[in-house]
């Protein structure tokens, strides 16, 4: 549901999204203001929450703007530019075509569209890239859950700004597809990371024992996703 208020001088347009939750949540993403509530809140107080946090709001969203105007000067989504793939980089190609369609040939990943503005391939090469990701978690969530025993209960491939994976106490477990742009054994960590919570629910010594049994040197990817590494997305 879409709303707007005011607050001061300013109009600020979300969008409400009401489910089976406890509590309020707002979250500034790209292109638009989202807030999560509980079913049963009043619309009214939904928007005295936005309207009591449009300094905290408007803060968010310009830093927001700021860190993609900075990735859009780094990754111009342009001919030539370098995309990291599963631990590999390759050479973005943009073909002008009516059909669009995106495939790996060699060291290059070519794009085909009628529209190749730099808005349009970023689209576009993220949809590559989620499918791509979507394919290979299934692969390996495939080959890690007969091993490590227990078996998920929903998967979700999303993006997810801090996280690169996520488990809930019902076993649902959420990954972030950004993670086809690493190398495939950091990929692995975070698959192992998160059945490992099927059993253990927290980040004990019990738990890092049991991660280390399906990756003896799980410690490096750990460290390299932690590490800032840089990719053409924020």
């Amino acid at each position: 549901m879409q709303r707007t208020v005011r607050a001061g001088g300013s109009v600020i347009r979300y969008e409400l999204l009401q489910t089976a939750r406890a509590s309020v949540e707002l979250r500034v993403v790209p292109g638009g203001l989202r807030v999560f509530a509980p079913k049963a809140l009043p619309l009214r107080q939904a928007d005295q929450f936005v309207r009591d946090r449009a300094a905290w709001i408007a803060a968010a969203q310009s830093r927001l703007d700021a860190y993609r105007s900075r990735e859009e000067t780094r990754f111009p989504m342009t001919d030539g530019m370098v995309v990291p793939v599963e631990g590999r980089q390759y050479a973005l190609r943009l073909r002008q075509s009516p059909v669009r369609s995106a495939r790996f040939e060699g060291g290059a990943l070519i794009l085909q569209a009628p529209d190749l503005s730099p808005e349009a391939v970023r689209g576009q090469l993220r949809e590559a890239l989620v499918g791509r990701a979507r394919e290979r978690l299934a692969e390996r969530l495939d080959h890690y859950v007969p091993l490590i025993g227990r078996a998920p209960g929903r998967v979700a491939v999303r993006e997810q700004r801090t996280r690169w994976g996520s488990c809930s106490a019902q076993g649902n477990v959420n990954f972030n597809w950004k993670l086809i742009m690493a190398p495939p054994e950091a990929l692995d960590y975070v698959v192992i990371h998160e059945l490992c919570h099927l059993y253990e629910f927290n980040h004990s010594p019990k738990f890092w024992e049991r991660v280390a049994r399906y990756q003896p040197e799980y410690e490096t990817w750990r460290a390299f996703l932690r590490s800032g590494w840089v990719h053409p997305y924020n």
